[in-house]
Formats: C-alpha cells, structure tokens, sequence
C-alpha cells in the first residue's frame, strides 16, 4: 500500500540542505511554500475587527515549506528515520511530519 508523507519545516538554509539531502538519497516529492495561521491572522487580541498592517506586508517571515512524497508502506520507515535525522529531531528545523495512507494511485508518481 502507498503512503502520503507530509513533513512541514520552517523554511530555512537547513531546510534547504533537508531537500537535497532526500533528492541525493533517491526520494522525490513535491514542495510548496506555505504559511501558518498565525502568520496571516490579525492579532487583533478582542480589540476590534481591524486588520495588522503587518499582515498586508509583503516582506513577512517567509514561513514554511510542505513535502509530500508518497511511498511504499515498507520504505516509510526508513524515510521518517532520514528526515528525523536531518532535523535532528525537529531540532534545528522546526516542523513536523504526519502520514496519510492512499486507498488509490495513478500516474508516475
């Protein structure tokens, strides 16, 4: 059975390293930015309805990446080891990483 990993880690030099890292040992997936929540909600803490002007900014934090890599059930294992290893156990990458599993697949994914 296929698995769906998502790893979401704070966009950073070492995030970066994280990627080549798994591109080097032969996984692939996709990537994309993303932002969490309290980056793009008002802190508006019950004063009001107005919207942060820091939220309208343009050079915010940059936030976040997401990788998804879908996998075969028995290579997971050694796929959350590696990624546990590069961020030394979300260490020095803030993040996270869950599993979804995949009822179908199609493609050359």
């Amino acid at each position: 059975m296929k698995q769906l990993l998502f790893c979401i880690l704070d966009n950073n030099p070492k995030a970066a390293h994280l990627l080549r890292s798994l591109s080097k040992d032969g996984y692939n997936g996709t990537v994309m930015n993303t932002v969490g929540m309290h980056h793009v909600l008002p802190d508006i803490h019950g004063h009001g309805t107005a919207i942060s002007l820091s939220s309208m900014v343009d050079d915010l934090p940059e936030g976040n990446i997401t990788l998804f890599i879908i996998i075969d059930e028995d290579k997971l294992g050694g796929l959350k080891e590696r990624i546990r290893e590069l961020t030394n156990r979300f260490e020095d990458i803030p993040g996270g990483m869950f599993v979804l599993p995949l009822s179908s697949v199609e493609g050359n994914l």
